[in-house]
């Protein structure tokens, strides 16, 4: 019995802490270079959620990510651009995009 209801315990602390952080609408193909230090190298927007705050603003599936708020890609430590993108819903993130005719542009996606 002690077993079981740790186990809800631990699912339950999980879950309420992935909730803190706000959905950005969508999902990323990353390729990270390093072991002790891992800088990003490449993301790639591999879906976008419809009617989401990514959509509104313009970002589609196959696009580049070059820039999480200002940390360039590549070169981006993994564990910054993570902690760019894990801010509260509400807040926003600014992404820099490289479309796949060579064009960049803005991105200020609002999480949710």
């Amino acid at each position: 019995m002690r077993i079981i209801i740790t186990m809800l315990l631990i699912i339950t602390c999980l879950y309420s802490y992935a909730n803190e952080y706000g959905e950005k609408g969508f999902k990323m193909d990353v390729t990270v270079a390093g072991f002790f230090s891992p800088e990003v190298e490449k993301a790639t927007i591999k879906s976008v959620v419809k009617n989401s705050s990514a959509e509104k603003a313009g970002i589609k599936v196959g696009q580049e990510l070059i820039a999480i708020d200002g940390c360039i890609i590549p070169g981006c430590a993994a564990s910054e651009a993570k902690k760019m993108l894990q801010k509260e819903a509400g807040e926003t993130v600014l992404l820099t995009i490289l479309k796949p005719d060579g064009k960049t542009y803005d991105a200020i996606v609002l999480l949710q």
